[in-house]
Protein backbone atom coordinates (compact mmCIF):
# COMPACT_ATOMS: atom_id res chain seq x y z
CA UNK A 1 0.00 0.00 0.00
CA UNK A 2 0.95 3.45 -0.69
CA UNK A 3 -1.30 5.67 1.82
CA UNK A 4 1.33 7.95 2.32
CA UNK A 5 2.92 8.08 -0.17
CA UNK A 6 2.47 11.29 -3.33
CA UNK A 7 2.66 10.54 -7.01
CA UNK A 8 3.76 12.52 -9.58
CA UNK A 9 1.54 11.83 -12.85
CA UNK A 10 1.81 13.11 -16.69
CA UNK A 11 -1.04 13.40 -19.24
CA UNK A 12 0.91 10.64 -21.62
CA UNK A 13 1.54 8.44 -18.16
CA UNK A 14 -2.13 8.49 -17.70
CA UNK A 15 -3.41 7.76 -21.01
CA UNK A 16 -1.31 4.80 -21.33
CA UNK A 17 -2.14 3.53 -18.37
CA UNK A 18 -5.99 3.69 -19.69
CA UNK A 19 -5.70 2.36 -22.73
CA UNK A 20 -3.92 -1.03 -20.67
CA UNK A 21 -7.11 -0.90 -18.61
CA UNK A 22 -9.34 -0.60 -21.38
CA UNK A 23 -7.80 -3.37 -23.59
CA UNK A 24 -6.80 -1.28 -25.80
CA UNK A 25 -3.32 -2.23 -26.23
CA UNK A 26 -2.72 -6.18 -28.03
CA UNK A 27 -0.42 -8.73 -27.77
CA UNK A 28 1.40 -10.09 -30.70
CA UNK A 29 0.88 -13.99 -31.31
CA UNK A 30 1.19 -16.20 -27.90
CA UNK A 31 3.08 -12.68 -25.79
CA UNK A 32 2.24 -9.45 -24.33
CA UNK A 33 3.99 -7.03 -23.58
CA UNK A 34 4.33 -5.82 -20.35
CA UNK A 35 5.00 -2.03 -20.03
CA UNK A 36 6.34 -0.53 -16.81
CA UNK A 37 9.07 1.36 -15.11
CA UNK A 38 11.68 1.18 -12.68
CA UNK A 39 11.79 3.97 -9.68
CA UNK A 40 13.80 5.31 -7.07
CA UNK A 41 11.07 5.73 -4.77
CA UNK A 42 10.63 5.34 -1.20
CA UNK A 43 14.35 5.09 -0.83
CA UNK A 44 16.28 6.94 1.56
CA UNK A 45 20.33 6.21 1.13
CA UNK A 46 22.11 4.94 -2.27
CA UNK A 47 22.25 1.46 -2.77
CA UNK A 48 26.16 0.85 -2.15
CA UNK A 49 25.14 2.21 1.38
CA UNK A 50 22.73 -0.19 1.53
CA UNK A 51 24.53 -3.38 1.73
CA UNK A 52 22.23 -5.34 3.50
CA UNK A 53 19.16 -4.77 1.41
CA UNK A 54 20.54 -3.90 -1.88
CA UNK A 55 17.56 -5.45 -3.77
CA UNK A 56 14.92 -3.38 -2.09
CA UNK A 57 15.21 -0.18 -4.52
CA UNK A 58 15.61 3.07 -3.22
CA UNK A 59 17.59 5.98 -4.49
CA UNK A 60 20.19 5.24 -7.28
CA UNK A 61 17.77 2.27 -8.81
CA UNK A 62 16.93 4.02 -11.97
CA UNK A 63 20.95 4.68 -12.63
CA UNK A 64 21.83 1.22 -11.27
CA UNK A 65 19.83 -0.82 -13.40
CA UNK A 66 20.57 -1.54 -17.00
CA UNK A 67 18.25 -4.55 -17.99
CA UNK A 68 14.75 -5.21 -16.36
CA UNK A 69 13.57 -9.27 -16.55
CA UNK A 70 10.33 -11.05 -15.99
CA UNK A 71 10.37 -14.91 -14.38
CA UNK A 72 7.82 -17.12 -13.38
CA UNK A 73 8.08 -18.55 -9.86
CA UNK A 74 8.11 -22.17 -8.81
CA UNK A 75 6.30 -24.35 -6.44
CA UNK A 76 9.88 -23.67 -4.29
CA UNK A 77 10.10 -20.05 -5.05
CA UNK A 78 12.68 -20.72 -7.81
CA UNK A 79 12.49 -18.32 -11.22
CA UNK A 80 12.81 -19.02 -14.61
CA UNK A 81 13.29 -16.12 -16.75
CA UNK A 82 10.70 -15.77 -19.42
CA UNK A 83 11.81 -12.29 -20.84
CA UNK A 84 14.57 -10.12 -21.04
CA UNK A 85 15.17 -6.34 -21.69
CA UNK A 86 16.94 -3.28 -21.56
CA UNK A 87 15.80 -0.13 -19.74
CA UNK A 88 14.69 2.91 -21.55
CA UNK A 89 14.84 6.64 -21.27
CA UNK A 90 13.52 7.60 -17.78
CA UNK A 91 13.30 4.03 -16.29
CA UNK A 92 10.52 2.82 -18.73
CA UNK A 93 10.54 -0.85 -19.99
CA UNK A 94 8.31 -2.90 -22.55
CA UNK A 95 8.85 -6.88 -21.68
CA UNK A 96 7.33 -9.58 -24.85
CA UNK A 97 6.18 -12.24 -22.28
CA UNK A 98 4.81 -15.44 -22.55
CA UNK A 99 0.38 -14.97 -22.24
CA UNK A 100 -1.65 -17.23 -20.11
CA UNK A 101 1.15 -17.03 -17.45
CA UNK A 102 0.59 -16.63 -13.21
CA UNK A 103 2.42 -15.47 -10.61
CA UNK A 104 5.84 -13.92 -11.87
CA UNK A 105 7.94 -11.89 -10.55
CA UNK A 106 9.89 -8.68 -12.08
CA UNK A 107 12.93 -7.76 -11.33
CA UNK A 108 15.71 -4.43 -12.43
CA UNK A 109 19.29 -5.46 -13.01
CA UNK A 110 22.08 -3.94 -12.54
CA UNK A 111 25.46 -4.23 -15.00
CA UNK A 112 26.72 -7.02 -12.91
CA UNK A 113 23.37 -9.37 -12.97
CA UNK A 114 22.28 -8.09 -9.30
CA UNK A 115 18.71 -7.75 -8.61
CA UNK A 116 18.37 -3.49 -7.26
CA UNK A 117 14.47 -3.35 -7.18
CA UNK A 118 11.29 -5.87 -8.11
CA UNK A 119 7.99 -6.07 -8.49
CA UNK A 120 4.78 -8.78 -8.38
CA UNK A 121 3.10 -9.49 -11.71
CA UNK A 122 -0.16 -11.25 -11.04
CA UNK A 123 -1.22 -12.53 -14.30
CA UNK A 124 -0.25 -12.07 -18.63
CA UNK A 125 -4.38 -12.58 -19.78
CA UNK A 126 -4.32 -13.47 -23.83
CA UNK A 127 -4.69 -10.34 -26.14
CA UNK A 128 -4.10 -7.61 -23.61
CA UNK A 129 -0.96 -5.93 -22.59
CA UNK A 130 -0.46 -5.36 -19.27
CA UNK A 131 0.83 -2.89 -16.66
CA UNK A 132 3.21 -3.42 -13.95
CA UNK A 133 3.30 -1.39 -10.76
CA UNK A 134 6.11 1.35 -10.82
CA UNK A 135 8.79 -0.57 -9.39
CA UNK A 136 10.25 1.10 -5.88
CA UNK A 137 10.99 0.16 -2.33
CA UNK A 138 7.61 -1.21 -1.76
CA UNK A 139 7.16 -3.51 -4.58
CA UNK A 140 10.27 -4.64 -3.92
CA UNK A 141 9.27 -5.77 -0.59
CA UNK A 142 6.58 -7.57 -1.72
CA UNK A 143 8.36 -9.48 -4.16
CA UNK A 144 10.48 -10.44 -1.81
CA UNK A 145 8.30 -11.72 0.91
CA UNK A 146 6.12 -13.69 -1.70
CA UNK A 147 9.15 -15.49 -3.07
CA UNK A 148 10.28 -16.53 1.13
CA UNK A 149 7.19 -17.58 1.61
CA UNK A 150 6.71 -19.94 -1.94
CA UNK A 151 10.27 -21.23 -0.44
CA UNK A 152 9.12 -21.78 2.97
CA UNK A 153 5.81 -22.91 2.65
CA UNK A 154 4.51 -26.52 3.35
CA UNK A 155 3.78 -29.10 0.77
CA UNK A 156 -0.24 -28.52 1.18
CA UNK A 157 0.12 -24.66 1.44
CA UNK A 158 -0.75 -22.08 -1.52
CA UNK A 159 0.08 -18.86 -1.79
CA UNK A 160 -2.25 -15.60 -1.89
CA UNK A 161 0.58 -13.42 -4.20
CA UNK A 162 -2.60 -10.44 -4.29
CA UNK A 163 -2.86 -10.78 -0.14
CA UNK A 164 1.15 -10.18 -0.30
CA UNK A 165 0.71 -6.29 -1.38
CA UNK A 166 -2.46 -5.43 0.55
CA UNK A 167 -0.10 -6.38 3.83
CA UNK A 168 3.24 -4.84 2.87
CA UNK A 169 3.52 -0.90 2.89
CA UNK A 170 6.01 1.54 1.90
CA UNK A 171 6.60 2.20 5.84
CA UNK A 172 7.36 -1.41 6.24
CA UNK A 173 9.84 -1.36 3.18
CA UNK A 174 11.77 1.76 4.67
CA UNK A 175 12.02 0.62 8.37
CA UNK A 176 12.90 -3.59 7.00
CA UNK A 177 16.37 -1.59 5.87
CA UNK A 178 16.32 0.64 8.96
CA UNK A 179 19.17 -1.14 11.37
CA UNK A 180 19.93 -4.07 9.13
CA UNK A 181 23.65 -3.73 7.98
CA UNK A 182 24.26 -6.70 6.71
CA UNK A 183 22.53 -9.49 3.87
CA UNK A 184 21.67 -11.89 6.75
CA UNK A 185 20.35 -9.58 8.61
CA UNK A 186 17.53 -8.04 6.14
CA UNK A 187 16.75 -12.01 5.05
CA UNK A 188 16.28 -13.26 8.55
CA UNK A 189 13.74 -9.78 8.55
CA UNK A 190 11.91 -11.22 5.45
CA UNK A 191 11.72 -14.52 6.81
CA UNK A 192 10.15 -13.21 9.43
CA UNK A 193 7.42 -11.04 7.46
CA UNK A 194 6.90 -14.33 5.11
CA UNK A 195 6.26 -15.91 8.13
CA UNK A 196 3.71 -13.62 9.20
CA UNK A 197 1.87 -13.24 6.32
CA UNK A 198 1.67 -16.86 5.57
CA UNK A 199 0.16 -17.06 9.56
CA UNK A 200 -2.55 -14.56 8.08
CA UNK A 201 -3.49 -16.20 5.28
CA UNK A 202 -3.70 -19.59 6.73
CA UNK A 203 -6.06 -18.12 9.98
CA UNK A 204 -7.98 -16.46 7.26
CA UNK A 205 -8.70 -19.55 5.74
CA UNK A 206 -9.89 -21.40 8.96
CA UNK A 207 -12.20 -18.74 9.85
CA UNK A 208 -13.97 -18.84 6.14
CA UNK A 209 -14.30 -22.58 7.04
CA UNK A 210 -15.97 -22.24 10.85
CA UNK A 211 -18.24 -20.08 8.77
CA UNK A 212 -19.39 -22.33 6.21
CA UNK A 213 -17.46 -20.79 3.47
CA UNK A 214 -15.00 -23.46 1.58
CA UNK A 215 -12.18 -21.45 -0.34
CA UNK A 216 -8.06 -21.39 -1.15
CA UNK A 217 -5.86 -19.28 -1.47
CA UNK A 218 -5.84 -19.99 -5.13
CA UNK A 219 -9.73 -19.41 -5.83
CA UNK A 220 -8.93 -16.12 -3.70
CA UNK A 221 -6.17 -15.03 -6.09
CA UNK A 222 -7.87 -15.83 -9.44
CA UNK A 223 -10.72 -14.03 -7.91
CA UNK A 224 -8.69 -10.95 -6.95
CA UNK A 225 -6.73 -10.54 -10.37
CA UNK A 226 -8.50 -8.05 -11.64
CA UNK A 227 -8.09 -5.57 -8.59
CA UNK A 228 -4.35 -6.26 -8.88
CA UNK A 229 -4.42 -5.36 -12.61
CA UNK A 230 -6.74 -2.30 -11.88
CA UNK A 231 -4.14 -1.64 -8.06
CA UNK A 232 -1.10 -1.63 -11.06
CA UNK A 233 -2.47 0.62 -13.60
CA UNK A 234 -3.69 3.30 -11.22
CA UNK A 235 -0.70 3.46 -9.27
CA UNK A 236 1.13 3.97 -12.50
CA UNK A 237 -1.54 6.05 -14.01
CA UNK A 238 -1.16 8.46 -11.09
CA UNK A 239 -3.93 9.84 -8.94
CA UNK A 240 -5.34 10.33 -5.06
CA UNK A 241 -3.63 7.35 -3.91
CA UNK A 242 -5.90 6.41 -1.09
CA UNK A 243 -8.73 6.42 -3.50
CA UNK A 244 -7.02 4.14 -5.66
CA UNK A 245 -6.59 1.78 -2.51
CA UNK A 246 -9.71 2.66 -1.05
CA UNK A 247 -11.13 0.74 -4.77
CA UNK A 248 -8.47 -2.14 -4.68
CA UNK A 249 -9.85 -3.13 -1.13
CA UNK A 250 -13.36 -2.69 -2.53
CA UNK A 251 -12.40 -5.17 -5.12
CA UNK A 252 -10.58 -7.50 -2.96
CA UNK A 253 -14.13 -7.74 -0.67
CA UNK A 254 -16.25 -8.11 -4.15
CA UNK A 255 -14.38 -10.98 -4.62
CA UNK A 256 -14.66 -12.88 -1.53
CA UNK A 257 -18.52 -12.12 -1.83
CA UNK A 258 -17.80 -14.06 -5.05
CA UNK A 259 -16.59 -16.87 -3.09
CA UNK A 260 -19.38 -17.14 -0.67
CA UNK A 261 -18.20 -14.59 2.06
CA UNK A 262 -20.16 -12.31 3.32
CA UNK A 263 -18.61 -8.61 3.91
CA UNK A 264 -19.13 -9.50 7.89
CA UNK A 265 -17.67 -12.46 7.48
CA UNK A 266 -14.71 -11.31 5.71
CA UNK A 267 -14.04 -8.94 8.77
CA UNK A 268 -14.08 -11.48 11.21
CA UNK A 269 -11.72 -13.87 9.14
CA UNK A 270 -9.30 -10.35 8.90
CA UNK A 271 -9.33 -9.81 12.42
CA UNK A 272 -8.16 -13.72 12.71
CA UNK A 273 -5.42 -12.84 9.71
CA UNK A 274 -4.60 -9.91 11.83
CA UNK A 275 -3.75 -11.29 15.23
CA UNK A 276 -1.45 -13.99 13.29
CA UNK A 277 0.13 -11.82 11.55
CA UNK A 278 0.72 -9.47 14.87
CA UNK A 279 1.65 -12.33 16.78
CA UNK A 280 4.08 -13.65 14.17
CA UNK A 281 6.10 -10.35 13.40
CA UNK A 282 6.00 -9.44 17.35
CA UNK A 283 7.98 -13.14 18.10
CA UNK A 284 9.82 -13.54 15.44
CA UNK A 285 10.96 -9.39 15.14
CA UNK A 286 12.35 -9.77 18.98
CA UNK A 287 15.72 -7.99 18.45
CA UNK A 288 15.73 -4.22 19.74
CA UNK A 289 17.18 -3.30 15.86
CA UNK A 290 13.99 -4.39 14.51
CA UNK A 291 11.09 -2.33 16.68
CA UNK A 292 10.71 -0.09 14.06
CA UNK A 293 9.81 -2.47 11.51
CA UNK A 294 7.48 -4.57 13.82
CA UNK A 295 5.62 -0.72 14.45
CA UNK A 296 5.38 -0.07 10.85
CA UNK A 297 4.01 -3.64 10.31
CA UNK A 298 1.65 -3.49 13.24
CA UNK A 299 0.32 -0.29 11.47
CA UNK A 300 -0.02 -1.83 8.29
CA UNK A 301 -2.29 -4.72 9.92
CA UNK A 302 -4.49 -2.23 11.61
CA UNK A 303 -4.79 -0.57 7.96
CA UNK A 304 -6.18 -3.65 6.60
CA UNK A 305 -8.47 -4.53 9.58
CA UNK A 306 -9.91 -1.39 9.82
CA UNK A 307 -11.28 -1.29 6.44
CA UNK A 308 -13.05 -4.74 6.82
CA UNK A 309 -14.23 -3.45 10.05
CA UNK A 310 -15.90 -0.46 8.15
CA UNK A 311 -17.21 -2.68 5.61
CA UNK A 312 -18.90 -5.11 7.91
CA UNK A 313 -20.42 -2.38 9.74
CA UNK A 314 -21.91 -0.53 7.03
CA UNK A 315 -23.06 -4.03 5.19
CA UNK A 316 -24.95 -5.00 8.42
CA UNK A 317 -27.00 -1.38 9.20
CA UNK A 318 -27.76 -1.56 5.80
CA UNK A 319 -29.37 -5.41 5.78
CA UNK A 320 -30.69 -4.45 9.40
CA UNK A 321 -32.88 -1.99 7.99
CA UNK A 322 -30.96 1.38 10.12
CA UNK A 323 -32.03 4.79 9.67
CA UNK A 324 -30.15 6.49 7.03
CA UNK A 325 -28.77 9.02 9.91
CA UNK A 326 -27.81 5.97 11.96
CA UNK A 327 -25.73 4.62 8.71
CA UNK A 328 -23.67 7.90 8.00
CA UNK A 329 -23.07 7.82 12.08
CA UNK A 330 -21.40 4.56 11.32
CA UNK A 331 -20.28 5.76 7.76
CA UNK A 332 -18.02 8.74 9.60
CA UNK A 333 -17.09 6.68 12.73
CA UNK A 334 -15.45 4.03 10.05
CA UNK A 335 -13.57 6.86 8.16
CA UNK A 336 -12.21 8.25 10.96
CA UNK A 337 -10.94 5.12 11.84
CA UNK A 338 -9.54 4.77 8.62
CA UNK A 339 -7.75 8.42 8.61
CA UNK A 340 -6.54 8.12 12.13
CA UNK A 341 -5.08 4.69 11.36
CA UNK A 342 -3.33 6.23 8.44
CA UNK A 343 -2.15 9.05 10.10
CA UNK A 344 -0.72 7.21 13.04
CA UNK A 345 3.18 7.34 13.58
CA UNK A 346 3.02 4.08 16.35
CA UNK A 347 1.34 1.15 17.20
CA UNK A 348 -0.27 2.88 20.18
CA UNK A 349 -1.81 5.42 17.93
CA UNK A 350 -3.49 3.04 15.92
CA UNK A 351 -4.61 1.01 19.33
CA UNK A 352 -6.23 4.02 20.18
CA UNK A 353 -8.22 4.99 16.97
CA UNK A 354 -9.65 1.18 17.08
CA UNK A 355 -10.60 1.80 21.21
CA UNK A 356 -12.26 5.20 19.98
CA UNK A 357 -14.06 3.07 16.66
CA UNK A 358 -15.30 0.80 19.62
CA UNK A 359 -17.03 3.44 21.92
CA UNK A 360 -18.36 5.34 19.05
CA UNK A 361 -20.18 2.30 17.20
CA UNK A 362 -21.10 0.56 20.78
CA UNK A 363 -21.56 2.77 23.37
CA UNK A 364 -19.02 2.16 26.36
CA UNK A 365 -18.75 5.73 26.85
CA UNK A 366 -22.70 7.00 26.03
CA UNK A 367 -25.12 4.16 24.77
CA UNK A 368 -27.98 6.15 23.83
CA UNK A 369 -25.47 8.43 21.49
CA UNK A 370 -23.67 5.14 19.87
CA UNK A 371 -23.76 4.02 16.66
CA UNK A 372 -25.36 0.86 18.44
CA UNK A 373 -27.80 3.04 21.00
CA UNK A 374 -29.32 4.70 17.70
CA UNK A 375 -29.63 2.03 15.60
CA UNK A 376 -31.80 0.38 18.71
CA UNK A 377 -33.85 3.07 20.06
CA UNK A 378 -32.20 3.14 23.41
CA UNK A 379 -33.58 5.23 26.46
CA UNK A 380 -33.40 5.21 29.95
CA UNK A 381 -35.78 2.07 30.70
CA UNK A 382 -34.13 -0.11 28.11
CA UNK A 383 -30.35 1.46 28.09
CA UNK A 384 -29.37 -1.15 31.19
CA UNK A 385 -30.22 -4.16 28.87
CA UNK A 386 -27.77 -2.97 25.94
CA UNK A 387 -25.17 -2.23 29.17
CA UNK A 388 -25.28 -5.69 30.03
CA UNK A 389 -24.73 -6.92 26.82
CA UNK A 390 -22.02 -4.52 26.20
CA UNK A 391 -20.57 -5.03 29.10
CA UNK A 392 -20.22 -9.27 28.65
CA UNK A 393 -19.04 -8.53 25.13
CA UNK A 394 -15.93 -6.73 26.86
CA UNK A 395 -15.62 -9.29 29.06
CA UNK A 396 -15.66 -11.93 26.48
CA UNK A 397 -13.14 -9.56 24.51
CA UNK A 398 -10.57 -10.29 27.21
CA UNK A 399 -10.88 -14.17 27.33
CA UNK A 400 -10.02 -13.65 23.43
CA UNK A 401 -6.85 -11.54 24.63
CA UNK A 402 -5.65 -14.05 26.66
CA UNK A 403 -6.34 -16.99 24.62
CA UNK A 404 -4.77 -15.58 21.78
CA UNK A 405 -1.84 -14.88 23.96
CA UNK A 406 -1.45 -18.69 24.99
CA UNK A 407 -1.76 -19.17 21.36
CA UNK A 408 0.86 -17.49 20.38
CA UNK A 409 3.21 -19.02 23.03
CA UNK A 410 2.42 -22.26 21.63
CA UNK A 411 2.92 -21.77 18.25
CA UNK A 412 5.23 -18.94 17.80
CA UNK A 413 8.68 -18.16 19.05
CA UNK A 414 12.16 -16.28 17.77
CA UNK A 415 13.38 -18.58 15.40
CA UNK A 416 9.92 -20.36 13.25
CA UNK A 417 6.31 -20.37 14.09
CA UNK A 418 3.90 -23.16 13.13
CA UNK A 419 1.36 -21.87 10.85
CA UNK A 420 -0.95 -24.58 11.17
CA UNK A 421 -1.42 -24.20 14.49
CA UNK A 422 -1.55 -20.98 14.83
CA UNK A 423 -4.38 -20.37 12.36
CA UNK A 424 -6.34 -23.27 14.04
CA UNK A 425 -6.07 -21.80 17.58
CA UNK A 426 -6.60 -17.96 16.17
CA UNK A 427 -9.72 -19.42 14.77
CA UNK A 428 -10.60 -21.15 17.55
CA UNK A 429 -10.53 -18.64 19.94
CA UNK A 430 -12.66 -15.90 17.56
CA UNK A 431 -14.90 -18.32 16.86
CA UNK A 432 -15.33 -18.89 20.98
CA UNK A 433 -15.50 -15.40 21.04
CA UNK A 434 -17.85 -14.98 18.44
CA UNK A 435 -20.38 -17.34 20.00
CA UNK A 436 -20.29 -15.68 23.52
CA UNK A 437 -21.39 -12.38 22.01
CA UNK A 438 -23.61 -13.69 19.97
CA UNK A 439 -24.99 -15.56 23.01
CA UNK A 440 -26.18 -11.97 23.91
CA UNK A 441 -29.01 -11.78 21.14
CA UNK A 442 -31.39 -13.27 23.93
CA UNK A 443 -30.46 -10.66 26.46
CA UNK A 444 -31.80 -8.23 23.40
CA UNK A 445 -34.65 -9.47 22.40
CA UNK A 446 -36.44 -6.99 23.58
CA UNK A 447 -35.43 -5.01 20.83
CA UNK A 448 -36.89 -7.06 18.59
CA UNK A 449 -35.96 -8.41 14.89
CA UNK A 450 -32.84 -6.15 15.64
CA UNK A 451 -31.59 -8.10 18.22
CA UNK A 452 -29.42 -10.30 15.86
CA UNK A 453 -28.31 -7.52 13.91
CA UNK A 454 -27.03 -6.01 17.18
CA UNK A 455 -25.00 -8.67 18.18
CA UNK A 456 -23.42 -8.95 15.01
CA UNK A 457 -22.37 -4.76 15.28
CA UNK A 458 -21.12 -5.48 18.55
CA UNK A 459 -18.50 -8.65 17.10
CA UNK A 460 -17.04 -5.72 14.59
CA UNK A 461 -17.02 -2.82 17.47
CA UNK A 462 -15.09 -5.19 20.29
CA UNK A 463 -12.09 -7.62 19.51
CA UNK A 464 -10.41 -5.51 17.38
CA UNK A 465 -6.93 -4.43 16.97
CA UNK A 466 -5.38 -4.01 20.24
CA UNK A 467 -2.01 -3.46 21.74
CA UNK A 468 -2.29 -6.81 23.75
CA UNK A 469 -2.99 -8.88 20.81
Amino acid sequence: MREETTLKTTTLRNLWAALVVLGLGTGCGNTVQVKGRVTDGEGTQPQAILAGAASLGGSGTVAATTQVRASSVGPDGTLTVLAEGKLEARGYYTLDVPAGEERLVLEAVDASGQVVASALLEATAEGKDVVAAPMDSETSLEAEVFLRMMADKSQAETVDMVDVRARINANMAAAARQGASTTDAFRSRVRALADAVRAAQQAELEMYAKAGVQTSQTALFEQELAAAAALSAGLEGGGPVNEIYDAFHAELRAAAERLGAKVEQQAQAERAASASFRATVKARLSAEDARPLVDAALRASAGVEARASGAALSALLSAGGAADDVKQQAVTASTTLRTQVRASTSAAMAANAFASFESSVSGSADLQASVLGRYLGVNASNQLTLGLAVQATVTAAAVLDTTLDAASSSAVSADAVNVSLLATKTAEAYQAYATAVRAQATALSVFGAKATPAVEVLLVAEGSFQMGQ
